[in-house]
Parts: structure tokens; sequence; C-alpha cells
């Protein structure tokens, strides 16, 4: 039997001389094989050139300028090229490795590559850079420096001795026309001391670059071992260069020494989209530790998940967790659309000179409208929830506020830094008991609020200054356990001219007290959109007691002028005291259209813990939200919520009485925290069924009660990622200081989680109905991250199943062909019957680019 080294012989042999005549594509675009020092015999042997493990570019240029004017491929075998100069492909070329973990090339003494031509592909390997002296350091490991490039699956590195991994540069010496029409695919920079992307301009003409392309690229721990300077970022889209038509989408930054992505303020920037992108734990350099001053560069810090100051920049379903000091930092024409922050400014104390806030809109003024957000959420922010000050028309619509810590007691700022808020409108959703004041509006002119305010706060809502001026809060519920039914629920301050602040039809709905009368949501104005209202809830039973199960009900009626589109689903979420009470449940069976001016009354039909929920002694809030995950385009999506009161009696007498405790009942109480999360498969790929564990120690000075189920809720990227799954078996007690490992056995859609591609965050909640009356009700939360690799997709000529068509499947086919290898029907790719020759050459054909399809 032939050896792998005769196969790549022959290989060799049949790409070089033509041995199939019928594929005219080996002459249309020459391929040249370079082998590197440790590459295997058979890769050197089938190579026109053979590296020496010394000043390797010098034989990957040479193979490079041997190309014809028309361009070509060289293909970089397996192994380590060590580069101690400049690379420069021509025109039309393609510079292709094995993959990032099989083609490396390290680049010392200055080596670089450098796009200098047009219509050149770098494909397959990676790349480190190290050592560069001050005379090059403002370049980057690859620089793309003329249009129409592509970049494709390269992951890199580099020192801090030079700017950035990968730097697009418009250099006017170099290439003078716009630069424009570049991607990068499946690209990464991780762990360096330098930018990850950085765009950049020199000269003074032909400064904007023009569509430029990012998808599923990743800038991982940029800074974190050494700086370039003190303002590394993962991506930076707009540093001395304008920008237009940038698009970035399903990309990831995460551990940067400041902004993950980042655009800097003066550069214009138009018509950016960043979709699907997240950004985790950037900021890692210290806070300043003095004021700002303009000439103190001490003083400069961004530490922001998304830094887009003065751009025309749209976010759509992006994500920023953790980051240091604002998560969106957006500003005129900044555009935002179901986007959430969570935990920006975690682990932060000392804000004597930065103030952390989830979103950070200042200044806004410019154009209008000068900010936009539309269902955005932030969670858990160390520091305002949303602040947006020295603003202009800003349209905030459908904003959930979740539980800030605050700062001074303040959850947003709205126009309460600089006194400013002007010609806007607000309808924000608040929840949270850890600040007094929830929205805070400061000096506020012609600005219009709505929502709804849920918190035992004193002063929920506050409005202020003496420069406020037509401020209108309508159509607002504060709803309390404190403040009495029939009180305004908003504080406005003395300070405050008389008659500048008007409430029209503002409520307090005190959860102790009986319901106020149901407010008749108003007609709107024709839109050519639907517009869906809750208009009754009702449960059965009609009068529970402690423990019944309770099924819910809502009447939800288009009141829009179009119907709402057929075989969506019209989901319902009921919710009781936002969670406090237990489970919510939901309705999403509904997929019929609605017509306008017609109605229908839907039944929930699941839920986290089941399509009931079980009643709890007293009386609760229970909130109906229609089309709650924004399914439907509505011409109004700040009426979907309709509120009503529920009163729970005691269980009926006869019921299981509790037992009485044959010992005394141990002081102080149980403290559940989750210690460790873990799932099976450990790498998962997409489709996988995964089953989630999590371990749970009770830190407290009591045991848990026996006969409680200690639940314990998993969920992925907060329900982004699928649907969530839970443990509820566990019902036995857990003394103090003892763990237990509990795995999920239910969920809404199984037991197991469904895998993603992507990197995701685990989310674990002990005790995640509040089941068990604990010390702390804060710390019951773990998170951590999930890697779900990409299952392969079957690919025609792709022998070995890895999901891509390489140089191994030229091999296989190679070997089919010398009948060494049993033949496969899959590799028949004309299909005349036979595996042969001619299905070697139509492999190849594909792998090196000639053919785009098989």
């Amino acid at each position: 039997m032939r050896d792998r080294r005769t196969t790549k012989l022959l290989i060799a042999v049949f790409l070089i001389v033509g041995l199939i005549p019928i594929v005219g594509a080996l002459e249309a675009t020459p391929t040249t094989i370079v082998a590197a020092s440790d590459s295997s015999a058979a890769d050197k042997a089938a190579a026109a050139y053979v590296c020496d493990g010394v000043n390797d570019h010098v034989e990957i240029q040479a193979a490079l300028n041997a190309l014809p004017s028309s361009g070509g491929v060289v293909l970089l075998s397996s192994g380590t090229y060590n580069c101690a100069g400049i690379i420069s492909p021509k025109a039309g070329s393609t510079l292709k490795g094995e993959g990032e973990s099989e083609t490396n090339l390290v680049f010392t003494r200055d080596g670089r590559i450098n796009v200098d031509r047009e219509s050149v592909t770098l494909d397959g390997f990676h790349i480190k850079g190290t050592g560069y002296s001050s005379g090059v350091k403002w370049l980057g490991v690859v620089n793309i420096r003329a249009s129409h490039a592509k970049i494709h699956n390269i992951a890199g590195t580099a020192d801090a001795s030079i700017q950035a991994v990968y730097l697009l540069i418009h250099d006017p010496t170099v290439y003078a026309p716009t630069l424009e029409d570049v991607e990068f695919v499946n690209c990464r920079a991780v762990d360096t001391g330098t930018y990850g992307f950085l765009h950049n301009a020199w000269g003074t003409t032909n400064k904007v670059i023009k569509n430029v392309r990012y998808e599923n690229c990743q800038a991982i721990n940029c800074g974190k071992f050494g700086a370039f300077n003190p303002w590394v970022t993962g991506f930076n889209f707009a540093e001395l260069n304008d920008m237009d038509g940038l698009r970035v989408k399903d990309c990831y930054a995460e551990g940067t020494l400041e902004s993950g992505f980042h655009f800097e303020f003066d550069p214009k920037v138009t018509n950016a989209v960043l979709e699907n992108c997240t950004s985790n734990n950037n900021g890692q350099k210290p806070f300043p530790t003095r004021a700002y001053q303009q000439n103190d560069m001490s003083t400069h810090y961004f530490g922001c998940g998304y830094y887009a100051p003065n751009c025309d920049v749209t976010f759509i379903n992006c994500v920023a967790e953790g980051n240091s000091m604002n998560g969106f930092y957006t500003t005129n024409g900044g555009k935002l659309y179901n986007c959430v922050e969570k935990d920006t400014g975690a682990g932060r104390t000392d804000f004597s000179y930065r103030v952390p806030a989830g979103y950070y809109s200042i200044p806004s003024r410019s154009v209008n409208p000068s900010t936009v957000m539309e269902n955005c959420t932030s969670i858990n922010t160390n520091g305002y929830g949303l602040q947006v000050d020295l603003a202009n028309n800003v349209k905030i619509r459908n904003f959930h506020l979740i539980d800030p810590i605050g700062y001074k007691g303040k959850g947003s700022s709205l126009g309460g830094t600089n006194g400013q808020f002007d010609n806007s409108e607000v309808s924000i959703y608040a929840s949270g008991n850890r600040v007094e004041t929830l929205v805070w509006a400061k000096e506020n002119v012609n600005t219009v609020f709505s929502g709804q305010i849920v918190s035992d706060a004193a002063k929920p809502f506050v409005i202020e200054g003496y420069r406020t001026q037509n401020v209108l809060v309508k159509e607002m519920e504060i709803v309390s356990k404190t403040l009495p039914a029939g009180s305004p629920g908003v504080t406005v301050v003395s300070t405050v001219p008389a008659g500048q602040a008007t409430l029209q039809n503002v409520k307090v709905t005190s959860t102790g007290s009986p319901a106020p009368t149901p407010t008749v949501p108003t007609t709107p104005a024709p839109s050519g959109k639907p517009d869906l209202v809750v208009t009754d809830i009702a449960w059965t039973p009609a009068n529970p007691a402690s423990g019944d199960a309770v099924t819910l009900k809502a009447t939800i009626k288009n009141q829009g002028d179009a119907p709402t589109p057929a075989g969506t689903r019209h989901g319902v979420l009921f919710t009781f005291d936002d969670g406090a009470a237990g489970a919510g449940v939901w309705s999403d069976a509904h997929t019929a259209s609605i017509a306008p001016g017609s109605w229908v009354t839907v039944t929930a039909n699941g839920g986290s813990a089941g399509a009931t929920w079980t009643a709890v002694e007293g009386t609760h809030t229970v909130k109906a939200a229609v089309d709650d995950v924004n399914r439907i385009a509505e011409s109004n999506d700040a009426n979907n919520v309709r509120t009503e009161q529920i009163a729970v009696a005691k269980a009926a007498s006869g019921s299981t009485p509790t037992p009485t405790p044959t010992t005394p009942a141990p002081s102080g109480k149980p403290d559940l925290v989750v210690t460790d999360i873990a799932w099976t498969p450990a790498n998962p790929a997409t489709g996988d069924a995964v089953t989630l564990k999590a371990t749970i120690k009770n830190q407290g000075t009591a045991a848990t009660p026996a006969g409680t189920k200690h639940g314990v809720l998993f969920t992925f990227d907060d329900g982004a990622a699928g649907p969530g799954v839970w443990s509820d078996t566990h019902a036995t007690a857990i003394a103090p200081g003892a763990s237990v490992t509990l795995t999920a056995n239910g969920g809404s859609a199984g037991a197991t989680w469904k895998a993603m591609v992507g990197t995701h965050t685990v989310k674990a909640t002990v005790d995640d109905v509040n089941r068990i009356a604990e010390s702390d009700e804060t710390n019951n939360v773990m998170s951590k991250e999930i890697v779900v690799g990409s299952l392969p997709v079957p690919v025609r000529g792709d022998l070995n199943g890895d999901g891509n068509v390489d140089w191994v499947d030229v091999t296989i086919a190679a070997e089919m062909a010398q009948k060494t290898t049993p033949s496969d029907p899959a590799a028949d790719v004309n299909g005349d019957g036979t595996v042969d020759w001619k299905d070697v050459a139509l492999i190849a054909d594909f792998f090196f680019g000639r053919t785009s399809s098989l």
C-alpha cells in the first residue's frame, strides 16, 4: 500500500503537470505550494518552495511573485513560518493556510503582511508579531491599505510594540483612492498587548473608509499583556478616519483594556450598524484618580462596552455585560433597538471622578432625533441605569430599568447632571427598591413621560429644577406596597415653577388597597399598524385560596388600524408582584390574525414552573403584558400592559397542618448560593442536548426547610439563546455549610438545552421563585460562559466530515483514485460512477477557489 508521501507526490505532479485536461480551471488559477521547515515530508515533496525556518518570508514572497499578473493561490502547508520581513501579496492573489491551528506565521524584526494591492485574500492561518522597532510601531501585523480585500479565518496576537493586530488604514502614499469593500470573517485577536482591530487614516484626502464588513469576529483580552498605549480597545472603527457603511454582525469583545467596540468622537461616522454583538467585561484599567482634564491623559477614560459618541450608529439586539464605565455610550444620532446591558460598573466602588451608567448619552442634542432607544433594558447597574443630559429631541420608548444600585439614591438621571433634557419623550418601566428614586427628571423642558414604576420607595419619580417647563407625566402607574392608593406617586419639588409639571392619569396602585378603577385605553391615531392592548384579566378559581392552582386568562384587543400578522404568536406574559409572588405563566398558542377592532381571550398554557400559578396568601398585583417579546410591530408599544389585583385567602380548614417540630427551630436563617455550574457534554456542539448541573451551598446559620423544593433555574443569555431549564426535585433540608449538586429535570421546552453556536452566559439562580426565606436574597445567582462549537454541515466533497473541503479531502480523494483506499460515493463529485483523478481535480479546484461549487 502506498504511503501518504507517495500520495502527495502524485497530487503534486497532477497539479503541476495537469494530468486531467478537462479541468481547465487548473490552468486558469495557478496554485503554488510552500512548505515550512517543520512540515511533513509529504508536504515538502509536494511543495514548489520549502522554507528553512529562517527568513521564511523570502520563500513565501517568491511564491507570490511567481504568480502571473492575473493572480493565483499560494498555499502554505501545515507548519510554522518564521518571518523576519514583509510579505506583500500581489493584486488578485490569495495567501491561504490550512487553518489557524495548522499554519502559523511568526513575525519578528518588523515582519508583517502588507495588503497594498486590490482584491487580495488572506485565509486560514495564525499570526503572531513581536519586537517591532519605533519606525513601524504605528502599523499592524496585518495592514490592509487597498480595497476589495478579504480577511478570513485568521487568528492573531501581538505584543505591545506595534499598534494593532489588524490595521485597516488609508495611507495615500500607498493607495490614493478611497479605501472600501473590505471584509473580516471569522477573525480573532486574542491575548494581545495592543489593539485587536483598528481603522485609521493618514493624510488629508479620502479619509472616509467605506463599506467594511465584520462577521463572527472576536477581540479578547486586548491590552491584557502589556499595552501599546493606555487606550487599547478591541474594535476601533474610527480613529482618525471617517466611516461610512460599516456592518458588524455576531462579533464579540471581552476583557479589553478600554472599550470593546469604539468610535472616536471627532470622525464623521454615517450608516453604521452593529447587530447581535456582545461586549463583556471591558474597561479593565483602573478608574482615574483625579478629575477630567483635557491635557492630562491619565484622566481620560472610556471603559465602555460600546463607545459611539457623535455617530450615526444603529445597535440591534446587542448586549453589554459587566463593562466598567458604560454599557452603551451613544449620542447625536445613535439608535438602539432591543439592546440589553447588565451589571455595568460591577466591582467598582469609588465614584469620586466617574459614575457608571448602563446607557449614557451626554451631550445628545445636535440632530433630531438625537438619540433613540426602543425596547432596551438595563439590569442591576452599579450606578445609573440610564443617564441622559445636555439633551434635546431624545426618544426613549419602552425602556426597562430593573433594580439599579444607583448613585446618591438615584437610579436614572434625565437632565440631573448638567440640567438639560428638552423636547423629549420617555416611556419607562422601572422597578427596584435599592434606590430612593428610580426616575429623576431635573430641569426638563417640553418632555412627556409615561409607563410604570414598581417600587416601595417613598419618592420613586421626582421632578425638580427651576428651569422645568411644560413637563407632562401621563398614563403612569406607580405600584407600591407603601404608598397609599390615590396618592400622586410623582414628587414635584418646590423648585419647579407653578403649573410647569402636569400629571395626567397618574395613579398609585397600592398592593394593600382595593384595585383602582381601570383606565379605558384611548384609541391612537391611524398608523397602518396593529395596536394590541389587554382589556381584561380573569382567573379560575375566581376566589382562590392559598395553594390553589390558578389558571389565568387575558382578553386582548387590536385597537390599531391594521390586522396582526397571521402565523405569529400573540404572546401574553402574566406576572405576580413582578415575580415576588411566584413564577410567571404565559400564553403563546394564539397565532391567528386579529382584525382591527376585534379581540380574543387567551389562556395561559406554559410557564417556568408550569401553566398555572400557585396562589400565595395576600393581595397581589397581576400584570398581563401582550406581545411580551415584541414579535409584532405595533403603532404603540407602550400600552401593552394591564394590571389587576387578586386576593388570595388562607388555605381552607382541613388542609394538611404544618407539623409541629420535635426539636427547637434553629436560630438564624439559611443562605443559599451557587458555587459551581457544570454541563454534559463538556464541549457541546451546535444542536447537542446539554444537561445542566449546579452545586448549591447553604452558607447560612440555619438549615433549609425540609419538604420545600430547592429550585434552580438555568438561563442562557437571559433567554436570548433558548428556553431555560430548571431543577425542582430536591426537597431535603440542607444543613448549614453543606452542599448538594442538582441536575435540571424540567423546562418549558424540555429538561435539556439545545446548544447554539457561540459563547453564551449560563446563569444559575437558586431558590428561583423565593420559596425559602433567606438571610440574604441578593446572592442567589452565579454565571458561567459556555462555548458551543459549530456542528459540521454536510458539504459536498467533504470526505472526512469536518464541515470543510480542504487539503485533507484532496488527499483522501487521491488515495481513492489510486485504489489504496476504498472508494466512497461521496467522492464521485462528477457523478460518472467511479472515483478517479477527475474527481480529485474538481475537489482541488473547489479547495483553491477556482470553482464556486461542486
